[in-house]
């Protein structure tokens, strides 16, 4: 019982990950120092698709589903869960896409949003000319 608790408390996980990872950089728009946690999540997220290793969380799951007495799933996290539900049969490579192209639009509004902020404090820091 409890081994397959652990397994879905690694899904619950996998999932905020991959929520973090599309939605954090839009997050660090509100909280600014978001941002590092995201960028260490992207570099994490990019390494996995670039070296393309497994994933600990899924390793993670699969482990406790086999503990549990539960056969686990052949692919991925995002090709068992996500492939064919939030997006057509085998379109990841295009959702891994539109992925990355959201945390790089995030990250440019980020940067126009520091630099708009900063931008702003300096000129009230000068104070009125006379």
């Amino acid at each position: 019982m409890i081994w397959r608790f652990l397994a879905d408390v690694m899904f619950v996980l996998h999932a905020a990950f991959l929520l973090f990872f599309v939605l954090g950089g839009f997050l660090a728009w509100k909280w600014p120092r978001v941002i590092w946690a995201h960028l260490a999540i992207v570099v994490w997220s990019v390494a996995i698709v670039v070296i393309d290793y497994d994933c600990p969380f899924t390793g993670a799951e699969k482990f406790f589903l086999r503990k549990g007495g539960v056969t686990p799933y052949e692919a991925g996290y995002i090709n068992h869960y996500l492939n064919g539900t939030l997006w057509p049969e085998g379109q990841t490579p295009v959702a891994e896409k539109v992925g990355f192209a959201l945390v790089i639009i995030s990250y440019i509004g980020f940067f126009v949003l520091r630099h708009r902020r900063r931008t702003k404090l300096r000129g009230e820091s000068v104070g009125p000319r006379t």
